[in-house]
């Protein structure tokens, strides 16, 4: 997979990109296994290892290039598991860019003129089923059409927080704000 170019985001302290492939998937199971030895959860790490394994090929089979998520401890900052993940997205021939991003949704998607062009924002909220019965991961789409007239072709960043059924409500709200700011510093190059 080629490195995706020309945009750039900001991300807060704290935060890593890992990429979609091999080495990505074991530069980030080795962190979340290193957390929980630091933890002594030895039964928490082999079950988070096999999530992350099963999450990651789902990541492949999107064709998800990149996750950003909070993965280093910063003083005086508390992280929530909020992760965000970009790729790749064309729409069908003879539709744009945003007409497109129906195929990925069946949420409204809003537009929002902005300075770098429309911005396509939607979101979904989904309940845990067996063994994830209690954890709702509450997820946000965001569509940057290439600022080409009629574009086909942009980036889809899916921010996503799972949070245990009976979490406080404004510390879901918060961590949503705190994806809305930080793709709100996305810009094409």
């Amino acid at each position: 997979m080629t490195a995706l170019s020309g945009f750039r985001i900001m991300m807060p302290p704290g935060w890593s990109q890992y990429r979609v492939d091999e080495d990505g998937r074991k530069r980030y199971i080795a962190k979340v296994s290193s957390r929980m030895k630091q933890l002594g959860q030895p039964e928490l790490d082999v079950r988070l290892r096999m999530l992350a394994t099963s999450q990651w090929r789902r990541l492949e089979q999107t064709r998800t290039h990149s996750i950003y998520l909070a993965d280093r401890e910063v003083e005086g900052l508390t992280h929530l598991p909020l992760s965000i993940a970009v790729r790749q997205q064309i729409g069908p021939a003879g539709s744009t860019f945003a007409a497109g991003l129906h195929t990925l949704t069946t949420a409204e998607i809003v537009t929002f003129d902005t300075a770098i062009g429309p911005v396509l924002r939607w979101e979904w909220t989904k309940p845990g089923e067996g063994e994830l019965e209690g954890i709702t991961v509450r997820s946000v789409g965001y569509g940057f059409a290439l600022p080409e007239e009629n574009s086909r072709r942009g980036l889809v960043f899916t921010a996503s927080l799972p949070y245990p059924d009976d979490a406080d409500t404004l510390l879901v709200d918060a961590a949503i704000e705190l994806a809305d700011s930080i793709l709100e510093t996305f810009r094409w190059q």
